[in-house]
């Protein structure tokens, strides 16, 4: 398994100064805390990681989006997201990274489930404590915000199970951290394209973890029967 960084579109000296540390990151670091959180071996798909660096006037897509995409064993991402990102161990990425793991889930109801919980973990893993801890707040914040109720009754009827699902992750996430790693072992792995699949995948899994407690609150946030 190698990894590999292409900085040919990032043109100061500090940035490209970072881009070694970055990957050593994603190798040492970032790469086997996500196989410890999901189970999954990666190296079974790709033989190796490329990561491209970009600076903002060089990106290749729509300006004003994400700035990072993955594609099969490889990710490109604006050097603000990356190389340049502070912490006390150095610059790493726990989101595109997680992509490339989720690929190998099947089919998804959207493609930010389960990003909450196992991008802290990441962290924690990693061993970015001030991140970790500023990021575990941040979600307890949302998790207990006193408008939650009035948020669903905003969306939309099909965006509804989303936003449960999410919710339910993190609350689940905050009483029991280590509750991430059983997450992507007791999913199993579908590829119908159905969106109500996809939703009833996860919901089983939420429900086994959460010993039956998850159901009540996905019902009733507009999440169908499964």
């Amino acid at each position: 398994m190698t990894f590999q960084v292409d900085c040919s579109h990032a043109r100061a000296p500090a940035t490209l100064a970072q881009c070694r540390p970055f990957i050593e990151n994603q190798a040492c670091k970032v790469f086997p805390a996500y196989r410890r959180i999901t189970g999954i071996n990666l190296e079974k798909e790709c033989s190796a990681i490329t990561y491209a660096i970009y600076d903002k006037d060089q990106w290749p897509h729509q300006q004003g989006g994400e700035g990072g995409v993955a594609e099969r064993c490889s990710a490109e991402l604006l050097s603000e997201f990356s190389v340049l990102i502070k912490s006390h161990i150095g610059p790493y990425d726990v989101h595109e990274l997680l992509h490339l793991y989720q690929s190998q889930l099947g089919a998804l109801p959207y493609s930010h489930i389960l990003f909450g919980a196992s991008q802290l973990e990441a962290r924690r893993e990693i061993g970015d404590h001030y991140g970790y801890e500023a990021g575990f707040a941040r979600l307890k914040k949302e998790v207990f915000a006193p408008d939650l109720e009035q948020q669903f009754t905003r969306m939309a009827p099909d965006q509804r199970c989303r936003m449960a699902e999410v919710r339910e992750e993190a609350r689940l996430y905050i009483s029991n951290p280590k509750v991430v790693y059983v997450f992507y072992r007791e999913l199993q792995v579908g590829w119908l394209k159905d969106q109500a699949d996809r939703e009833a995948r996860f919901n089983r899994m939420f429900e086994k973890v959460s010993q039956g407690r998850a159901r009540k609150f996905l019902l009733e946030h507009g999440c169908a029967p499964w």
